[in-house]
């Protein structure tokens, strides 16, 4: 092979490690062309319950935290290129268990970068930054 053809292989190759890495999604650090997603969750179940938290994504599983009442627990990640970073995390407390898609990155991403979730029985509600309100609110995913 002449010189060009390989300087033009070498070049492109380089591209293509350049490219996979910086679409990579892991929990903290790789993905560097996105900015990072924030979640907060805070535990305002009603009758002072504790609510034991368990997120995941393909790549990534953050373990089980517990959190007394009213208390919070964050992560963060970089959502991948593609636009479909998603985590979802499982709830339970005395007597329930539900589990909910936590982060969305085509549903939030336009919402939020840091997001606040306040998780009560009736189900999760997003902070709304608009109005200052969790008012953006889904229902428990179905098992």
């Amino acid at each position: 092979m002449s010189t060009f053809n390989m300087r033009n292989i070498t070049t492109l190759l380089l591209f293509l490690v350049f490219l996979i890495t910086a679409t990579t999604t892991t929990r903290c650090n790789a993905g560097f062309l996105q900015k990072k997603a924030h979640i907060h969750i805070i535990n305002n179940l009603d009758s002072g319950l504790t609510l034991t938290v368990h997120c995941k994504s393909k790549n990534s599983d953050l373990g089980a935290q517990v959190l007394p009442p009213n208390a919070s627990w964050e992560f963060h990640f970089r959502p991948n290129f593609w636009g479909t970073t998603l985590f979802f995390c499982s709830m339970n407390w005395q007597g329930a268990s539900k589990y909910t898609d936590i982060y969305v990155q085509n549903r939030d991403q336009p919402k939020c970068s840091v997001c606040y979730w306040s998780i009560k029985q009736s189900g999760p509600c997003m902070l709304n930054y608009g109005n200052n309100k969790y008012d953006i609110c889904y229902p428990w995913n179905k098992y």
